[in-house]
């Protein structure tokens, strides 16, 4: 059986599907399963185990991707992206089974890429319920999401116990206060070695230059260093993982980490990680979250104290 994934969309998202490859490997342990990503995350598509193949699309012709879709016989396309160009993938690709969402494709032509559509709602569950929904496979639990080479992980200037903190977003809404990332960072360094990571880029850095201004403790700034899958490989051997609703958090998730999340303007119901270890603050609430819903309203970030982030550490680090 060949087995196609179109999954095009933001790094974020592509971690998410990251279960439903998971699910679909160990429904098909025989199975040939290519996927077509992004080519930022072409290193870290390869470390899931679920996967036989990538194909990387990113600027340019992409001759390469277009010759290996219409050369496959394939068995199976689901369509995680919904866009002209991935219901257009699907279409070429003459799969005997196409599969895609309806809410993107029930009208227009994009109607005439797939065989079937799924009638799962992004609204109503969480993004990688979502993703599993398309597969109609369960989650494999227990399963492991990805699968790093240790020796990819950098190496630290001190030993013991050492936490992420990954201040960093794509919205500017996202971020918390600079003077307040000081005093948590501060409160973490009593007890682990602190790690900085980030891009670094016009958007993150004024907000990481004031931090890295005020610290008075000894920090590792890793910022803008890292590729992808080095900052995976440094999540997974980490203590504690804090930082806003990111990429860096659900990588954190997949691995199972302690961690502590800042949710503002974006609903905790769709991206909040689905792990044990896992503490949500949300903005406007006195308490970590425990219970989530589709329709809950966003925040300002500033609604977050650093009392409820000491807190929420404190949770998470105490969980087993």
């Amino acid at each position: 059986m060949r087995i196609l994934l179109l999954q095009l969309k933001r790094i974020g998202d592509f971690i998410l599907t990251a279960p439903a490859v998971a699910a679909l490997r160990k429904a098909h342990p025989e199975a040939e399963i290519v996927a077509v990503v992004p080519a930022a995350v072409e290193g870290l598509a390869h470390c899931l185990p679920g996967l036989n193949r990538v194909l990387p699309y990113g600027g340019g012709l992409n001759a390469s991707v277009w010759a290996s879709l219409l050369a496959g016989e394939w068995d199976l396309c689901l369509d995680f992206t919904g866009t002209d160009r991935s219901a257009l993938m699907a279409w070429l690709s003459r799969a005997k089974r196409s599969i895609g969402y309806a809410k993107w494709g029930s009208e227009g032509w994009r109607a005439r890429a797939y065989t079937e559509l799924c009638d799962a709602s992004v609204r109503d569950l969480h993004t990688v319920d979502f993703h599993l929904a398309l597969t109609a496979e369960p989650a494999a639990e227990d399963a492991t999401f990805l699968r790093i080479p240790s020796h990819l992980s950098p190496s630290l200037p001190s030993e013991g116990p050492y936490a992420i903190v990954h201040i960093g977003t794509a919205r500017e809404e996202k971020f918390w206060l600079d003077e307040r990332w000081v005093e948590i960072i501060q409160h973490i360094a009593k007890t682990h070695h602190v790690v900085l990571t980030g891009t670094n880029d016009s958007l993150e850095r004024p907000h990481l230059d004031r931090v890295r201004a005020s610290l008075t403790v000894p920090f590792t700034d890793l910022t803008g260093r890292l590729s992808l899958v080095q900052l995976a490989a440094l999540i997974s051997r980490c203590d504690l993982a804090l930082g806003v609703d990111s990429m860096a958090m659900h990588l954190a998730a997949l691995f199972r980490r302690p961690q502590v999340v800042l949710f503002g303007p974006t609903n905790p119901f769709h991206w909040r990680p689905l792990q044990s270890r896992a503490v949500v603050v949300a903005a406007g609430h006195d308490t970590p979250l425990t219970t989530f819903a589709p329709n809950a309203k966003g925040a300002e970030m500033n609604l977050i104290s650093t009392a409820q982030v000491i807190d929420a550490i404190t949770h998470a680090l105490s969980s087993p």
